[in-house]
């Protein structure tokens, strides 16, 4: 091949991976268009031999590889074969995108850096796009500011480029002013964009890299200061566990009512209706007692366009979340207790906001104190049915029946469906079966699709390829193991195009991507 044909295929296939960096925050399209075109390019550059010699002697390649060989054989002792040949074509860049990477010549030095820079800078682009819609109030949910993929991917895209934003301003451009300036200033930016997601998600993910990071450095300091920081440090632990149970003891402190000592009828004279057994509480306060539901029904009627028997704009039931937060505040759910409401809160009610306290609450405490709201509900024997976390709850209980069921061999690539629904019925769930409804815990997928020897075999691949070329020692790369190996906990992360491409596009960037030494 002469040099000006090996040098359009580098720079087709440098190209192609600027796109697929580009459209990993932005763009489902241009991931499948950007893979395409890398193939494409490495199909007609030919040289198939020496690529099969380099193939066949990487072995955290093959490793890598076998994760996608294991979908492969799962196949045929699926049951629905379909949507495992489905499986099998969204998680085809296991194989081909590995493939390419682990046998392409090397980049240029220097280059692949600015794969990062692209990556980055499409998320800053994002960014614009979801400011333009926070900054208008056009949205109901914090989900609609991530406009091109899941709300979840795009705040783990996030936590990683802020690492690696920062660690490009220290290594590779520490000698740029100009440039590390706006490599510390994005990242400053991309971690207030972050907290703007509202994504409980990212953040915790964010805090265990945070967490890997502290815990590298202070290995490294002098040990004089170790003791400080390691003060620091546990404060900081103590005073997150305080917040914890005070937030705990809000949603879970026992109500004990004695009937007989309540009112019957409200001052206008409408009978009361007391459920004190529900067990409910916001801020202390019983929220079904003290129910005159005619008489507020009336007065929620003559406030709002919003009927007091319909929904709220986040489509839940309205009159719920009226018996919350006016129990949030101590009120009875009668005329007068209503009058006491301002136009303010009326809004709140119809914007789906259950305790007044979320109004003035940092958004992390009033998204964990609404988990826990949920938990105690589900203990209470609440339907979990439209709680994000209670969800997740029964879905990882029917992914542990469903793995008991067939535990050696697993259900096979196309059965997800199947063995959630078996799981479902087998656990005695509330939830009605819907086709969506996964584990929502990669380790638990990986368990229910190929047995609990398959899920091992997948996570000693992940773990070890790394370990074959020596990359724990890059905080880039540790940093990118952190967020994909936490976030797995409570999704399924590479189950949609786009966790699956920002998956295997890192592991490629970081063990397989080839640099020239000079």
């Amino acid at each position: 091949m002469n040099d000006h044909r090996r040098l359009t295929h580098q720079w087709v296939y440098f190209g192609g991976l600027a796109l697929l960096a580009a459209g990993l925050p932005s763009s489902v399209f241009l991931m499948s268009v950007s893979q395409i075109i890398l193939f494409l390019n490495w199909v007609a550059e030919g040289r198939f031999l020496a690529k099969w010699q380099r193939i066949r002697t990487n072995k955290a390649a093959l490793l890598f590889i076998s994760i996608y060989l294991l979908h492969l054989i799962a196949l045929f002792y699926s049951s629905n074969t379909g949507y495992g040949i489905s499986t099998l074509r969204t998680r085809l860049p296991v194989f081909l995108l590995t493939l390419v990477v682990a046998t392409s010549d090397p980049l240029p030095k220097g280059l692949p850096k600015y794969l990062l820079l692209v990556f980055s800078g499409s998320i800053t682009v994002v960014s614009l796009f979801s400011m333009h819609t926070f900054l208008a109030g056009s949205f109901l949910d914090y989900r609609e500011l991530s406009p091109f993929i899941s709300h979840i991917r795009l705040s783990l895209m996030v936590t990683l480029s802020v690492f690696l934003l920062l660690y490009l301003a220290k290594n590779e451009f520490n000698r740029q002013p100009e440039w590390r300036g706006c490599l510390y200033g994005a990242a400053a930016w991309h971690m207030i964009y972050l907290l703007i997601l509202h994504s409980l998600s990212g953040i915790l993910v964010f805090m265990s890299v945070l967490l890997v990071w502290g815990t590298k450095q202070l290995f490294a300091l002098n040990f004089r200061y170790k003791p400080l920081l390691m003060t620091a440090g546990g404060v900081a632990v103590l005073a997150g566990l305080t917040i914890m149970l005070l937030l705990w003891r809000n949603v879970s402190q026992p109500i004990d009512i004695d009937v007989s000592q309540l009112d019957s009828h409200s001052l206008n004279g409408y009978k009361y209706t007391h459920v004190p057994d529900a067990g409910f509480s916001e801020n202390g306060h019983p929220v079904y007692i003290y129910i005159a539901e005619g008489e507020l029904r009336e007065q929620w009627n003559q406030a709002s366009s919003l009927d007091f028997d319909g929904e709220n704009y986040r489509g839940e039931p309205l009159k719920d979340a009226l018996y919350r937060y006016m129990s949030s505040k101590g009120l009875r759910k009668d005329a007068e207790a209503f009058a006491m409401l301002s136009a303010k809160d009326v809004e709140h009610v119809e914007q789906g906001i259950a305790n007044y306290q979320y109004t003035r609450w940092p958004w992390i405490i009033t998204r964990i104190h609404q988990s826990m709201w949920e938990i105690q509900q589900y203990r209470l024997g609440a339907d979990p049915s439209g709680h994000t976390l209670t969800q997740r709850i029964e879905f990882w209980r029917a992914a542990v029946e469903a793995i008991k069921k067939k535990p050696w061999t697993g259900w096979g690539t196309g059965d997800i469906r199947e063995a959630s629904q078996y799981g479902l019925e087998k656990t005695g769930s509330s939830l009605a079966f819907e086709r969506w409804m996964k584990p929502h815990n990669q380790y638990l997928s990986f368990a229910v699709l190929f047995g609990l020897p398959g899920a091992i075999w997948i996570l000693f691949a992940l773990a070890y390829s790394p370990v074959l070329v020596r990359k724990f020692h890059s905080f880039p790369f540790l940093a990118f193991f952190v967020v994909l190996w936490v976030s797995m906990l409570n999704e399924d992360t590479i189950d949609t195009q786009a966790g699956l491409s920002f998956f295997v596009f890192f592991y490629n960037f970081f063990l397989f991507l080839k640099e020239k030494n000079t």
